[in-house]
Order: structure tokens, then sequence, then C-alpha cells
């Protein structure tokens, strides 16, 4: 319910309309085993709106977090099988990332869990790359959030996924989002290449590129060559290393910029510019439009 309701938040921030039908970015249905009530964590019984049996093709699946015994029948597993071979995004949440993991397609992937789940899902899935430190982590169509405040940040990468930055933007200020978007910068959508390396690679780029690292630093945390890292950035996202860098580091400023609150010169700061002037050109290049023009866009 907390995420079905988050994004119908952000659809009304959107239209700038509180009618929910008429402002809804998403059609959201519950769906559970058969078409009987589910009893909640606090006690109200929950009215599934389509059962396993007659559930319709989506876009997105979202496995919430579930209290107690976490549900791994083999139908629903599947079931949950299927929708992701259909092409579909699936969102993990908390204990839901066990559900997850039960299916076999975390194997291979990058996840994080709460923590209280580490143990079984490692027991059960060796795998899967579990890190529970990281509150979100986007790999491909799989997204995984440890927690309660991770979730909303899932919410707000499903806004940008589905209907762009500006949209997911407004609804991560309103709703305090943690992270602001940290986890989707050009990162989330060019992670579905398949090359281990380089998404190590991208990782470590997404949390220290306004740290002032450089491609050799990149290349030692990934124990690759300078010249093999470059040709396999290349292969996987069509940048360089330096571009990528570049390219975190005005996503992060965009994050910034989007606060009333920052200026052009701390945003400029904080993502390792000497100047503003400096800062204002690599914007410009990256984003094609100037840091005030995308402040623009934003109250518009």
């Amino acid at each position: 319910m907390l995420i079905r309701e988050l994004l119908a938040v952000a659809g009304t921030l959107n239209a700038r309309e509180p009618d929910l039908v008429a402002a809804a970015m998403f059609d959201v249905a519950l769906v559970g085993p058969t078409m009987q009530p589910v009893r909640s964590f606090t006690g109200p019984a929950l009215l599934p709106e389509r059962s396993l049996r007659n559930a319709r093709p989506a876009d997105v699946l979202v496995l919430p977090s579930f209290y107690g015994e976490v549900p791994a029948s083999p139908s629903l597993l599947r079931w949950i099988v299927r929708h992701y071979e259909a092409g579909g995004c699936i969102l993990a949440s908390a204990s839901g990332v066990r559900l997850l993991a039960n299916t076999g397609l975390l194997d291979g992937r990058d996840a994080t869990c709460n923590l209280a789940d580490r143990r079984a899902i490692a027991a059960a899935r060796p795998a899967v790359r579990l890190s529970p430190q990281s509150p979100l982590i986007v790999d491909g169509r799989l997204i995984t959030a440890a927690s309660i405040t991770p979730t909303i940040d899932a919410c707000a990468h499903l806004v940008k996924r589905f209907h762009g930055e500006k949209a997911a933007l407004k609804f991560a200020r309103y709703a305090n989002s943690a992270r602001q978007l940290a986890d989707v910068g050009h990162a989330a959508g060019q992670q579905e290449h398949g090359d281990s390396r380089v998404l190590a690679a991208q990782r470590y780029i997404e949390q220290h590129s306004c740290a002032g690292i450089t491609p050799d630093d990149v290349a030692r945390h990934v124990a690759m060559s300078q010249r093999n890292l470059a040709r396999r950035f290349g292969a996987a996202l069509s940048v360089t290393p330096v571009q990528y860098i570049l390219q975190c580091r005005i996503e992060q400023a965009k994050r910034l910029l989007a606060r009333p609150n920052v200026s052009l010169r701390r945003a400029a700061i904080e993502t390792g510019f000497s100047d503003e002037a400096v800062f204002r050109r690599a914007f410009k290049q990256v984003a094609r439009q100037t840091p005030s023009a995308w402040r623009e866009l934003l109250s518009s």
C-alpha cells in the first residue's frame, strides 16, 4: 500500500491535479494468490483485485515486504519468473528480496537486502552478489531496496524510468528522498550490458565521481589496466571512463540544483569543479542546457 500511494502522489505532483484518477502515472493492482482477503501486518484485510490466475501482464511487479514466513510456492515463483522473462521490471522491498532471490533471478546479479535476511539469502542462493550496505541497487530490470526509505527512492526511480527525470525530481523533492535519485544517474539505464567488471567500475564512479577520481583510480579499483578498462567501457557503454565520471558529476549537480536553497557556486564546489565558469561549461556540455535553464525547467 505504501508503494501504491507513493506512486499516486507522484502523479498528483506531476499533473498538479488532486484527482488521483486523472493524475495517475501508473495503474496499480493488488494481486493475491487467490481472490481471498489477505491479512495485513497490522490486522486489516487487504482485498486482492486480481489473482495469480487472472493477473494482467504488467510493466512492473512489486514484491513488498513480508512479515513472518516469506511465501515461496512453486506457482508463485514461476509466475514471477514469467513476468521477468516477458520484459517486466521487478521491485523487491526488504524481505521481498528473499522472495525474488528464491526465483533464481538474482543469481549472478547485484542486490541489496535487509541485514536480517542476509544469512538466509546467502545460504539459499549463494550466487547472489549481496551488498546489504547499499540501501538501493538497480541491476537492469531488477531493483532491490533494503528497507522503507530506499523503497521511496525506488519509487522515484520508477517514475524516472517511465515518465522522465523532471517528474521524478518533483517527487523526490516532495518525498524528501534521502538519495535524491542518486541511484538513477546514467548508470541505472546502462546496466544491462552484462559486463560485471564494467558494472563494478560504474558503481565505484557513481560513489566517488565528485571526489576527484581519475580513470587510473577506477582501473586500480577493478584490477584492470587503463587501456583494458577504456576498451571494455567503450564496448559496454559507448563512452570513456572520463566521460562517465563527468556525466555522474553532472547528475549529482542536477540533484543539488533541484533543491531551492543550493546556489550554483555550492553545486560547483560539491561536485568537484574549480570554479563556477568551469562548472557551467561542463554542465552545458553534458546536459545540453545551462544550470539556470535546468532549474527553470523543474519549476515549470
